[in-house]
């Protein structure tokens, strides 16, 4: 997904000119590319790359050949103001060019166009589409300043004065150097993008700096260039009440792989949507065995717990608990390991099913947790083993036997989920819940 700032910016009537700018291997080019992709279909695209092999975009973008594969026709009368252009000839004078002349009758006549035909050709572009409205892309800035000896903001002011502003041409302008940040000024829109490491991962950022003319919903995105495509991701709160409607297939499926071990302990960030955490609770009483017990985690009550599996699931569940809770099973608070032994837990659910703890709820019962290793390890014998637990829970010391941690965090309000294997960002898509790659 393109930010719909992004879109809407470009959609607007006039041209319009984007500098986008971020570190090596933060996704520049992918996000240019991927905006062309999306505005394809309204615009007369063009992408100019002084960096990137052909092939190699071709691999990732096969649309992009039959643009480099399309004759432009130039035209003979100039409809593009080119007043900028023919200006560049005082870099010549001022000893940024070499002289390149050519004789006629008139006599000789310098040629600026000859020495930069990446810009002849992006002018001949942007004429041989009018009266329709041009999208190009320049990848980037810097290598033709590079190559050319020119300074960017001349280059870039250049192509701003004559084909967005007298042109009505969109333009993107890739930025390679972080340096020049006093040529910002010249784009109608700024976008940084940025990645640090994030617990052993890539944390993909963009910030939306500026959009001349446009509304600015949200400023940052975070973002994955998962399968060489740049998506930024949202996330938008549910009601369990709309479960029903709500394809659920993806985070099922990591619940069923995830189900594969005995003890697996999901761990939760206090910033984690609670309907996720309903929805696990959900799926994972789904991809179980017989009856299931639970001794729900602080926050979620075994009566909306209760509910929600009748109503979804159409299962039945025991409830471990305080008298005054309900519980099929009645904790005192004495000691764990007589009042959840194996016997009485079979006893209830019978063997070969599901005990679901909140950790936090057993250390607010029997104060510590020295004797959660035995109880799981006699729990484990018989059923699978799922821990809810509050993440840097501090009643929780050492080894208690886990075989898999799963967290359950949230990266600037984006929930995901993060093992040993991968993170994957948890989103709404085409009408479900969807789970990307964070790459």
């Amino acid at each position: 997904m393109i930010p719909p700032e992004v879109i809407g910016f470009f959609k607007k009537e006039g041209g319009h000119s984007l500098i986008v700018k971020g570190e090596p291997g933060s996704g520049k080019t992918t996000f240019a590319l991927e905006i062309l992709s999306v505005l394809k279909n309204d615009f007369e695209v063009k992408y100019v790359s002084t960096r990137v092999a052909d092939d190699v975009l071709f691999l990732q973008f096969p649309w992009l050949k039959g643009l480099f594969e399309r004759k432009i026709e130039k035209k003979e009368e100039k409809k593009i103001s080119r007043e900028e252009l023919n200006r560049l000839e005082g870099l010549i004078e001022e000893g940024f060019l070499e002289e390149k002349v050519k004789f006629d009758e008139g006599g000789a006549v310098l040629e600026v166009g000859a020495m930069l035909p990446e810009m002849e050709d992006i002018y001949d572009f942007v004429e041989s589409v009018h009266p329709k409205v041009a999208l190009i892309c320049i990848d980037s800035i810097d290598g033709l300043s590079e190559k050319y000896g020119i300074p960017a903001e001349k280059i870039l002011y250049t192509l701003q004065k004559d084909l967005v502003e007298k042109g009505n041409a969109n333009m993107i302008f890739i930025l390679e150097n972080a340096g020049f940040e006093n040529i910002e000024y010249l784009g109608d829109g700024v976008i940084s993008l940025h990645h640090e490491p994030w617990d052993g991962y890539w944390k993909r950022y963009m910030y939306i700096q500026k959009l001349r003319g446009a509304p600015i919903k949200n400023s940052k995105y975070i973002y994955t260039l998962h399968e060489g495509h740049f998506n930024a991701l949202k996330y938008e709160p549910f009601s369990l009440d709309s479960l029903s409607k709500i394809n659920l297939r993806d985070l099922e499926e990591y619940v069923k792989k995830v189900m594969k071990y005995r003890v697996v302990n999901f761990i939760i960030d206090p910033e984690f949507p609670p309907e996720l955490i309903g929805v696990f609770f959900l799926s994972i009483i789904k991809n179980s065995q017989g009856t299931p017990l639970i001794l729900p985690p602080s926050g979620y009550p075994g009566d909306l717990i209760k509910r929600n599996v009748e109503k979804f699931i159409g299962r039945d569940i025991k409830l471990a608990g305080f008298r005054n809770q309900g519980g099929d099973i009645v904790l005192e608070g004495r000691d764990m390991l007589i009042e959840l032994s194996r016997d009485i837990i079979s006893y209830h659910i019978g063997k070969d099913s599901l005990v679901i703890l909140g950790i936090d709820t057993l250390g607010d019962l029997y104060g510590d947790l020295r004797d959660l290793p035995r109880l799981i390890e006699n729990a484990k014998r018989e059923h699978r083993v799922i821990l809810f637990t509050p993440k840097d829970y501090p009643k929780l010391q050492g080894n208690i036997g886990v075989e898999r941690k799963v967290f359950l965090e949230s990266m600037e309000n984006i929930p995901v989920i993060r093992d040993v294997e991968e993170l994957n960002a948890i989103v709404e898509k085409e009408g479900g819940i969807k789970l990307i790659p964070l790459m």
